[in-house]
């Protein structure tokens, strides 16, 4: 599995440069539990921020480990306030549990379920599920999707691979200070961090935080400066390289 990831993550890179960098931070939730909306979400509008919410719509009414899942109601309720939604496969499918054939056929079944059930609402954007990413996969949804997330540490710095964003988690299992220096650094380097959780709960998952935990992370990217975008809007920024470059190089192309 990690010498697929090394192979996905080095090659058929889909390249991008900012013109004018300057330092984002993309706030995101992975399976969408409905405490990602109904705290979480509540959290970041008290702050002016939008979030984007990576779903696979076959868990929709559904209980998990992260607690209840989103409901018909919560996906137009993100919507309503602006919050991006985003793909995560129609059943969270691993793409290392079935052919990279299967794997796009389970992406645009979400799409397509999402076009249907929010009026031909698209989702531009992925986040694989497990952060399990092939090659073949990867080759395959780089003209699918505007982005491509994984679940790798870093901060996404020029010349960024828009199908293989690295991400962060927001887990209170996990030492906090390692994150806000992550948030620092950002600011200093330009780069666009995006960070990621799951539930947002009193008593949360492994794979989520509490609410204080998840309102200290955002005390400490309003200190940063950083400018918080949703996903989609962070992409919008970039401009991609060359087709050549895309793959292989690593000059920056002439805007002249």
């Amino acid at each position: 599995m990690r010498l697929r990831k090394i192979l996905a993550e080095r090659f058929v890179r889909k390249r991008a440069w900012r013109a004018s960098p300057t330092p984002m931070i993309s706030i995101t939730f992975d399976d969408f539990p409905r405490s990602a909306l109904t705290v979480g979400g509540r959290l970041l509008i008290e702050y002016g921020w939008r979030g984007t919410y990576y779903s696979a719509l076959g868990l929709i009414g559904t209980t998990c480990s992260a607690g209840p899942m989103f409901t018909r109601i919560d996906l137009d309720a993100l919507l309503a306030v602006g919050h991006e939604l985003a793909c995560h496969t129609f059943a969270h499918t691993s793409c290392l549990s079935v052919s990279a054939g299967e794997f796009i056929g389970a992406c645009a079944q979400n799409r397509c379920a999402a076009a249907t059930m929010l009026s031909g609402y698209q989702l531009r954007n992925l986040s694989f599920p497990h952060g399990h990413i092939t090659l073949a996969a990867k080759r395959l949804l780089q003209s699918e999707y505007d982005t491509c997330r994984s679940i790798e540490w870093g901060i996404n710095s020029d010349p960024v691979d828009l199908s293989f964003l690295r991400a962060n988690p927001i887990y209170s299992r996990l030492p906090i200070e390692r994150l806000k220096q992550l948030i620092m650094t950002n600011s200093r380097a330009k780069g666009w961090l995006v960070l990621y959780t799951h539930d947002v709960a009193i008593d949360p998952s492994p794979y989520g935080c509490t609410p204080e935990y998840f309102q200290e992370v955002l005390g400490c990217v309003l200190d940063s400066g950083a400018e918080v975008v949703t996903i989609g809007e962070g992409a919008s920024r970039y401009e991609l390289c060359r087709t050549a470059e895309s793959t292989l190089g690593s000059a920056r192309p002439d805007t002249s």
